[in-house]
């Protein structure tokens, strides 16, 4: 049968895996537990004139830079960063394991969920909040509660318990669909529903013409959005079991694969051919990211008349749900002026004027409402981000900092692939519920 030459191959693949600005000042009092040994005296550190180093990963070089540069020149202590590129973020977190080793750490760093949940773990990560939370280079409260509640989720984690990451680039789930072709098949709206949904992207499909409804990769956030649609959990509360394997996730499988034996859908192999068939009118529907609205807008620019909007994803209920995932930043135990000119550069980053520089120029989310003048700015020229800017609101499901996570989103995107070729749901999905939880802890 086909699913024992596929256990083979999969069961290999997962045992590989799992081996391998200015502050404000406000009348709060400091963070209690900053301890002098590892923050300093906090309150009357000097960090004039540091330089420090941040190691960032390669695909977001340019706007991290571009940012960089301008607190090189604004920055009122004369604090100098200077950048070093890494491929991703695993090559990342393996040089970060090879300078604890050396005693040659950065002064700050951007990675993804996982491997912050690994490198805190292996305390190369200090606990953020008496920064957040300090008289002098913190947030004053009323600021800091004008950030979206889900994106403060971000950099949280379970073990060890506290704020080990802050926010650098975040994106959220959504639907994309070409709304004039949904228009000429008597729809008024987007899908609020999966059986909307389906019945939308099996209306749409024409395989032999090479058109289908629904296009997606076999990817681990495929299945998380559709684990999510239906009501799932990646995991428990406390972060310390997988829960994906339950009738939600078995639900979610089974779906997909109907579509897929329907003709109402159709696996590609990367993310990017989906993209570019539905800029050529082949696909109704992808399941994207807020992130990548600059990439449809560029598409749709290539086809004269492509009429295209974004919307929440679907759910079981109707009620709109999304993913919020990205990179956060940390800061490994140096000196204390050092850490302090590190959080500095954080703190600058999320001020307002930043923010909006950041979502007007990059395209990713805001972390706190953007102005007025920037919301009408930002929406004359893509009017879809009013839909994207909407899912901040929503109750977001934040993507799980763990060691070990980025395995699991392997381990997902192996059963995805099974599932669409035929494979029974069932099977691959405990099979990924158990190598999942089996590469918790890791790497």
């Amino acid at each position: 049968m086909k699913t024992r030459r596929l256990i083979g191959l999969y069961v290999v693949l997962a045992l590989s895996l799992i081996g391998t600005g200015c502050a404000g000042q406000s009348s709060r009092p400091s963070a209690v537990g900053a301890t002098v040994s590892l923050y300093g005296d906090l309150e009357h550190l000097d960090p004039r004139g540091e330089v420090i180093t941040v190691w960032y990963p390669a695909s977001h070089e340019d706007a991290l830079l571009a940012m960089l540069d301008r607190f090189n020149r604004t920055n009122r202590w004369g604090i100098a960063v200077r950048g070093e590129r890494l491929e991703d973020s695993a090559a990342l977190y393996e040089r970060i394991l090879e300078g604890a080793s050396a005693k040659k750490l950065p002064d700050m760093a951007i990675v993804s969920p996982g491997y912050l949940g690994a490198i805190a773990t292996k305390g190369l990560a200090v606990e953020l909040t008496p920064y957040v939370k300090s008289r002098q280079w913190g947030f004053p409260v009323a600021e800091l509660e004008e950030f979206f509640p889900s994106v403060l989720e971000v950099g949280e984690l379970s073990q060890p318990s506290g704020r080990y990451g802050f926010p650098f680039a975040l994106s959220a789930g959504l639907l994309v669909y070409n709304r004039g072709r949904l228009h000429q098949l008597g729809y008024d709206h987007p899908p609020r529903t999966w059986e909307e949904f389906r019945e939308m992207a099996c209306a749409a499909s024409d395989p032999t013409s090479g058109i289908y409804g629904y296009e997606f990769a076999a990817s681990g956030p495929t299945f998380v959005r559709l684990l999510i649609g239906w009501g799932g959990q990646m995991m428990s509360p406390d972060r310390k079991e997988y829960t994906f394997g339950g009738a939600e996730g078995l639900e979610a499988l089974t779906f997909l694969q109907a579509m897929v034996q329907e003709g109402c859908a159709l696996r590609e192999a990367h993310w990017e051919q989906a993209e570019a068939d539905f800029g050529a009118g082949r696909a109704l529907f992808v399941l994207s990211n807020t992130w990548h609205i600059p990439h449809y807008r560029q598409v749709a620019a290539k086809r004269e008349g492509l009429d295209w909007a974004v919307a929440p994803l679907p759910t079981s209920t109707g009620a709109p749900a999304t993913d919020l995932f990205g990179l956060s930043w940390f800061i490994p135990p140096t000196t204390p002026r050092r850490q302090l000119a590190a959080w500095l550069v954080v703190r600058w980053m999320n001020e307002q004027p930043q923010q909006e520089r950041w979502v007007s120029a990059y395209g990713y989310l805001p972390h706190r409402p953007l102005s007025p003048e920037a919301r009408d700015a930002l929406l004359e020229e893509t009017p879809q981000y009013a839909d994207a800017l909407a899912l901040l609101e929503l109750d977001a499901v934040v993507e799980p900092a763990v060691p070990g996570y980025e395995q699991c989103r392997d381990i997902l995107g192996a059963m995805v692939s099974a599932v669409a070729e035929g494979e029974d749901p069932a099977f691959w999905l405990n099979w990924a519920a158990e190598s999942c939880q089996a590469a918790l802890g890791g790497p």
